[in-house]
């Protein structure tokens, strides 16, 4: 919490400028991965398909007026268990009334919850899921694709699919990368020599041929940063995501046949996937601003991703 000292300058105050380190929300990708699927309970218990039963050729030849050959297919089940996550921010009346800092403090709360928000989430995010042991495959003896005299990212990304697709019958859609793979990759010469003909390369032409020279719908660069020190000592920044990367089969919809390789589930009770709240603290004379929300991010199905660890 600021003080009134923190708030007052001797120097003349430049009314229209203010420098806040804010990252921008597209740095951000967990929001962007899986689909969110509403749940009226913080817990509870939902259905999959077994998917041999899908997978196999069950009609067989009939005569007339024999029996038909019946046929069944199995259910398996999971859990979900939201977790509540919230924050407050206060604001005194004597911080309010002695600040000579061009800005709505008010707004100012509220951006910097929405900030914590998005961290907690992609944090989240690469804790559970950017990691060997999560999916149905993991690859960590591929040559670095910053090699660029021996890495083949494009036959590698290849394999991962053609493996996904033959054992799901599915193909993925989705590459989440963080900053350093993404460097790689457009620096790539196989890559570039794919686009060399058709398009300038700008860091955004060249994010766009990755897409279409992969076969995916989506290109997910995480380049959000955190704090990693300790309460009070210098800060000391690192990439939420590194040097991995992770392809998967995410279908945007969340409807009950829609297969995707994880989905959000959101508790509105708790607070859905972020709640803003404002409340007067007459005890302490200060608005207080909060934010809460509750979501799992679940894997619903790991045979649809394939992870590479250390990859550059």
């Amino acid at each position: 919490m600021p003080t009134i000292n923190d708030v007052q300058t001797i120097e003349p105050v430049l009314t229209n400028m203010l420098a806040a380190y804010r990252q921008n929300a597209a740095r951000f990708v967990a929001g962007r991965v899986f689909p969110a699927v509403q749940v009226n309970t913080d817990s509870g218990t939902f259905y999959k398909f077994a998917a041999k039963y899908w997978q196999s050729d069950g009609l067989q030849p009939r005569a007339p007026g024999d029996p038909f050959a019946r046929v069944d297919f199995g259910i398996e089940s999971d859990t979900y268990k939201t977790l509540q996550w919230a924050a407050d921010y206060a604001l005194p009346d004597e911080v309010r009334a002695n600040s000579m800092l061009p800005m709505d403090w008010e707004r100012a709360g509220v951006e910097y919850l929405l900030q914590l928000s998005l961290l907690r989430k992609e944090l989240q995010w690469a804790t559970d899921f950017m990691k060997t042991g999560v999916w149905g495959t993991d690859n960590s003896s591929a040559t670095d694709w910053d090699d660029y005299s021996s890495g083949d990212p494009i036959a590698d990304i290849m394999t991962a699919s053609d493996t996904i697709s033959q054992a799901t019958g599915y193909t993925p859609n989705t590459l989440v990368v963080g900053s350093i793979v993404d460097r790689a990759l457009m620096g790539h010469p196989d890559v570039l020599d794919r686009i060399k003909y058709t398009q300038s390369a700008t860091n955004a032409s060249v994010r766009s041929a990755i897409a279409a020279v992969l076969g995916i719908e989506n290109y997910l660069v995480s380049s959000a940063i955190y704090n990693t020190a300790n309460e009070g000592a210098a800060a000391s920044t690192s990439p939420v995501i590194d040097d991995d990367a992770l392809l998967l089969y995410v279908n945007p919809s969340a409807g009950s046949f829609d297969i995707s390789a994880g989905k959000t589930f959101v508790w509105g009770g708790g607070g859905g996937e972020g709640t803003i709240y404002r409340y007067r603290d007459f005890s302490r004379h200060a608005d207080v601003i909060q934010i809460k929300e509750q979501w799992d991010q679940k894997v619903v199905a790991s045979a649809l991703g394939y992870f590479w660890s250390d990859i550059v």
